[in-house]
């Protein structure tokens, strides 16, 4: 049996008496509880479980104390613990009131047994029977008398009863109430000016046991000797004075004619507090001095539409004059600003705040002795401004770069992020590129050959700020780079006011098929190059005319595309004028030429066909037509040769290997290259002679689109 219980209990009378035990044993054994060997109280509560038991009497008296025994048993044997109970019983008056001057009697009543001792005690010192105090015990009571109580008689007195079964101790408040002592010193004269004045106090330290209910302030001009009273309604320790006669003196403590306060409270009137000194009514000057409270000095932080608030106090005789400015602009009351001075508090409103509302506020105040100023930084919140300078660049068919300059203003707060988005011309709503960037660089993926329009805005914690939109949208298309220079430029020809110009298509053409040329000219001696042509032109050939016979002219040629004009190549200077040339036989023959003699033979030249055109392109094929030469050179012609050039390059090779396969003036290449760029020429065959080639054909392009007509025959 394990007994969780002492073996000495002490409970108040009142009170709930517990005993417990843990029991073991097998079998379980039986369980008797006594009081001094007889049956408990039928007002005990016993309980037994398979572990333990439990006694309770519930408000016990003196009578429930004595011997308590706890006796388990069964076949292996016996256990018994025992415990003895204490009921102690003490009564005492819990509090007392009294007013200075009187007696009061603090009586109680004690039981125990063996009967108790009593001990009185307050503030660590046993009180006994002597002076004003008197101390009467007996067997069942103890008394404690206190005659002509004062207000040190204040406090806790406690009552200790022991006997052998053990102590209790119980507290009583005494209170004594007295009038208040006088007001702390010093008082304070915190302003003298002809009309009045002001002077502060403390509260008197010791109030008499009860609150102070106001204070009696009373003044007397120096050459009468009655005095006046200022003031007995007031519970503030701070007063304004009215009523002074300028050049009259008004004197303190210490000297012959005084000026006092006195606290009141509900016993009565405390004694005066006088202050040694003479005061002459008259302004006391001091410069200003401007103190802003302490949540005003450090930074100030509201958010857009809160009110923001400066407080301070200013000091100074005369009354200092005071204004309050921003950014070198002086604030006046207004709508949303509001100004309140009374000194010396002063106090400075901004409803309804804007984010341009942030910023340096200054307080200045003025008076004959001086000037003295304070200021307030003020953070308001908002959202960030519109980003700078949105800028997309490295645009190719699948992708661009974005990139922008932070917000002029941060709204106050730290950029937590940036936030991109695009849309298509034929579409109202915004899709995001991406939401949570922190630089200001980002890659956006596109699909080829669609326009996009971008717009990025700024985060911070008060929220996104405005989108700085794209103003046209971008094409995703790989980039366009100015063309290389022409090729090969050369005169060709040159006659009495004529220069027949040919050059080569540039072997770069900067990613665009879409190539035009410029020609300017100028004369020998002279800085300014004139245009020959309005526009441009496509050809890679340029006859220029008008030109003035036996001038020296030099001539020049650049490339255009999309994206701008390449350099300028330039010829050699060069006189127009008509070239002389000898006569030139050019004659080829094949097989056996026989003539009889005293035959006349004459020999003409084969002149080469015109310059092909197209008729119809497919995703194959060009068809091409062409005129007969103008002289057959006395020779039956016999067909024709057909060359092609894949542009940009200047390698011609020919479609048939003989003149026969192509008898007459029209042929169909096949076999080309799709979306490829070609020209063609053709070359005229008699049985005796062939042509030169002729003009290459206008560059066309090998386009998907079958059976699409170019000119009709």
């Amino acid at each position: 049996m394990d007994a969780n219980m002492a073996r000495e209990q002490h409970v108040k009378a009142g009170d709930t008496l517990r005993l417990s035990a843990v029991i073991k044993g097998v079998p379980f054994p039986k369980v008797s509880w006594k009081k001094e060997d007889r049956e408990v109280s039928p007002k005990a509560d016993i309980e037994i479980t398979g572990v333990g038991s439990k006694l309770e009497i519930r408000n016990t008296v003196h009578e429930d104390g004595g011997i308590y025994s706890l006796t388990v048993e069964n076949p292996a044997g016996s256990k018994t613990v025992s415990v003895k109970v204490v009921v102690l019983d003490v009564k005492l008056i819990e509090g007392l009131v009294v007013k200075a001057g009187t007696t009061v009697r603090l009586p109680a009543i004690m039981r125990g047994v063996p009967v108790p001792t009593a001990k009185w005690v307050t503030d660590d010192i046993e009180i006994k029977t002597e002076g004003r105090h008197k101390i009467e015990t007996d067997n069942y009571s103890t008394v404690l008398t206190i005659k002509d109580c004062v207000r040190k008689d204040t406090g806790e007195y406690l009552l200790t009863v022991s006997n052998s079964a053990g102590s209790k101790t119980v507290a009583l408040h005494l209170t004594v109430l007295d009038v208040p002592g006088p007001p702390t010193g010093p008082i304070n004269i915190l302003e003298v000016t002809p009309e009045h004045m002001v002077i502060s106090w403390r509260p008197p330290k010791d109030d008499g046991g009860s609150p102070i209910i106001n204070y009696i302030v009373e003044k007397r001009q120096s050459k009468k000797e009655t005095w006046g009273v200022v003031s007995s309604g007031t519970s503030h320790t701070k007063i304004k004075i009215p009523r002074l006669q300028k050049g009259c003196e008004y004197i303190f403590q210490g000297n012959e004619y005084k000026f006092r306060i006195k606290a009141v409270n509900i016993v009565g009137e405390g004694e005066p507090r006088e202050l040694a000194e003479t005061v002459l009514a008259k302004d006391i000057l001091s410069p200003p001095e401007v103190n802003l409270d302490v949540t005003c000095r450090d930074l100030i932080t509201v958010r857009v539409g809160q009110t923001i608030r400066i407080t301070g106090k200013v000091k100074g005789r005369p009354d200092p004059e005071i204004t309050w400015s921003k950014d070198g602009k002086v604030l006046v009351q207004e709508k949303r600003v509001e100004i309140a001075h009374d000194l010396p508090n002063v106090e400075l409103q901004v409803k309804e705040a804007k984010r341009s509302d942030h910023g340096k506020y200054i307080i200045a105040a003025k008076n004959s002795c001086g000037h003295a100023q304070a200021f307030a930084i003020v953070n308001v919140l908002d959202r960030p401004g519109p980003c700078q300078n949105l800028k997309i660049s490295y645009v190719t068919k699948d992708s661009c770069m974005i990139a922008w300059e932070s917000p002029v203003d941060n709204g106050g707060s730290e950029i937590t992020n940036y936030i991109v988005e695009y849309r298509q011309p034929n579409q109202r709503g915004w899709s995001i590129v991406s939401s949570d960037i922190t630089k200001r660089l980002v890659k956006a993926n596109l699909i080829e050959n669609r326009e996009y329009f971008f717009r990025v805005c700024a985060e911070n914690k008060i929220g996104p700020g405005p989108c700085i939109e794209t103003k046209t949208p971008i094409l995703a298309i790989n980039p366009i780079d100015k063309p290389g220079e022409p090729e090969n430029l050369h005169i060709a020809e040159k006659g009495k006011t004529f220069v027949y110009l040919k050059w080569r298509r540039p072997d770069y053409d900067g990613g665009s098929p879409n190539l035009s040329y410029h020609v300017e000219r100028k004369l020998k001696d002279s800085d300014e190059w004139e245009r020959v042509h309005k526009g441009s032109i496509k050809e890679t050939h340029y006859m220029v005319d008008k030109c003035v016979e036996n001038k020296i002219y030099q001539f020049r040629v650049q490339t255009k595309n999309e994206a701008g004009e390449s350099d300028w190549v330039k010829t050699e200077e060069v006189t127009v004028k008509e070239d002389l040339q000898k006569p030139v036989l050019d004659l080829k023959l094949s097989g056996v030429l026989t003539v009889k003699a005293d035959y006349n033979m004459i020999l003409l030249a084969l002149d080469p066909p015109g310059k092909p055109e197209v008729i119809d392109v497919t995703k194959s094929t060009v068809s091409l037509v062409w005129t007969r030469p103008k002289h057959d050179g006395g020779s039956k012609l016999i067909g024709y040769f057909v060359e092609a050039c894949k542009l940009p390059g200047d390698k011609w090779v020919r479609c048939n290997t003989t003149p026969h396969q192509i008898p007459l003036e029209e042929y169909t290449a096949t076999d080309l290259e799709e979306n490829a760029q070609y020209q063609f020429r053709a070359i005229a065959k008699t049985a005796v002679n062939i042509s030169r080639p002729s003009e290459p054909s206008d560059p066309v392009t090998i386009h998907p689109e079958n059976g699409k007509k170019c000119r009709s025959i």
